[in-house]
C-alpha cells in the first residue's frame, strides 16, 4: 500500500492509498495515533479510497484542536471531490464541528461522542471554560449519512449521549454485545472491520 507522510500546516498525517477522487479522513480518539488507520486502509483502499489520517491533539482544549481541523478539512475539499470521514470516539465529536456545513459523504463514526454538552453534563465535575464553549459552539447541522458502531454497554459514553443526535438525524447504529469503548481485542477488530466493510462501497 502507498503511504505517504506529509504535514497539513503544522499537523503530522499520513496518506494511504493510490491517487483517487475519493477519500476518507480518519480521526483517532483519545491517547490515538495516526497509524491505527491502517486496519481502515486495509478495507477502504481496495474499494478505490484514499486515507488521510492525522495525529490530532484532542486532549487539549477544542478551540486549540479546531483551528487545525479545520486547515485539514480544507485541504481536502482542495484535493478531492468525495471527502468522507471514519472517527474514533472524541474524534467523532470534533469531526462533527469541523465538518457540520460541509458535504461528507458518508460518516463511519465508532463509539462516538456525538453529543459533548450532554457528555459534559453527566460528569461528576466539569471545566467551566470548556463546557462554556461546547454551549456556544452547538452541532447545528449534519447532512451525511452516518453509520456507529459501539458496545451494548459503554461505561465510557452512556447511550443517553448520543440519544438524541442519532434520533435526528437517522443514524444507523450496530451494537456489538461484548464490544468495549475501544475495540481492541482480535474479535472486537474483526467485527470492526466486517462493519466498515459493509458499508464502505467500491
Amino acid at each position: 500500500m502507498k503511504v505517504n507522510e506529509l504535514n497539513i500546516g503544522s499537523t503530522p498525517a499520513l496518506l494511504l492509498g493510490e491517487k483517487s477522487e475519493k477519500i476518507f479522513l480518519f480521526v483517532h480518539g483519545l491517547h490515538g495515533r495516526k497509524e491505527e488507520a491502517l486496519a481502515f486502509a486495509e478495507v477502504a483502499v481496495p474499494k478505490g479510497y484514499q486515507i488521510l489520517s492525522i495525529d490530532l491533539p484532542v486532549e487539549r482544549e477544542p478551540w486549540e484542536v479546531l483551528p487545525g481541523l479545520n486547515k485539514v478539512r480544507d485541504f481536502l475539499y482542495g484535493n478531492w471531490k468525495n471527502v468522507s470521514v471514519r472517527a474514533n470516539s472524541i474524534g467523532a465529536w470534533f469531526a462533527l464541528l469541523a465538518f457540520q456545513n460541509m458535504k461528507v459523504e458518508q460518516a463511519l463514526f465508532v463509539s462516538p461522542i456525538l453529543d459533548m454538552k450532554k457528555f459534559i453534563e453527566l460528569m461528576p465535575q466539569r471545566e467551566d471554560d470548556y463546557y462554556e464553549w461546547v454551549v456556544n459552539h452547538p452541532i447545528t447541522r449534519w447532512d451525511a449519512s452516518t453509520y456507529i458502531l459501539r458496545p451494548a454497554v459503554d461505561p465510557v459514553v452512556s447511550e443517553e449521549v448520543g440519544r438524541d443526535f442519532i434520533n435526528q438525524h437517522q443514524c444507523q447504529v450496530t451494537l456489538m454485545p461484548d464490544g468495549e469503548h475501544w475495540f481492541h481485542t482480535p474479535e472486537q477488530l474483526a467485527f470492526l472491520k466486517e462493519w466498515e466493510n459493509s458499508i464502505v462501497s467500491a
